[in-house]
């Protein structure tokens, strides 16, 4: 494999500044977009109370605030667990079926997909925590050496 040119070297490097921008007005406007769902919440509260849309809300600035750590994440370590896309997808699919699918227009096909979904994600994120923790146990085991 051939050695990047010194062209090559400084167009990756400002395509990495450009895509950390990228990131963090992402992660920006994600935190802005958090704060006016609360505000909102907090005001529709007092005025007529559902506990569905409040639920949704909430949930809704659960999946934001995860999508924040991800991105706070990237920026930080330029890296992104693939633990934490499972917990965002999971929690996107619990809000789906908790909050708003409505069971009575589901065809049970759909059900069954949404299940094996989330079984697979499970599965993943079971996956992940179990290499993660190999991962610390050598580390543990060898930090001496």
């Amino acid at each position: 494999m051939r050695e990047p040119t010194e062209i090559g070297r400084s167009v990756m490097t400002w395509l990495n500044v450009l895509f950390d921008v990228v990131v963090i007005a992402l992660a920006t406007l994600t935190m802005a977009y958090i704060v006016y769902i609360m505000w909102r919440l907090v005001i529709n509260s007092f005025n007529n109370f559902d506990v569905e849309t409040v639920l949704h809300q909430i949930v809704l600035v659960i999946i934001f605030l995860e999508i924040f750590e991800l991105l706070a994440m990237y920026i930080k370590d330029h890296h992104v667990s693939m633990r934490n896309v499972v917990e965002l997808g999971v929690l996107a699919i619990v809000r789906k079926i908790v909050v708003t699918l409505d069971y009575s227009r589901i065809e049970w096909t759909t059900l069954v997909g949404m299940s094996l979904l989330m079984f697979v994600m499970g599965w993943i994120y079971v996956q992940e925590r179990k290499r993660i923790t190999q991962h610390e146990e050598f580390l543990m085991e060898h930090r001496g050496r």
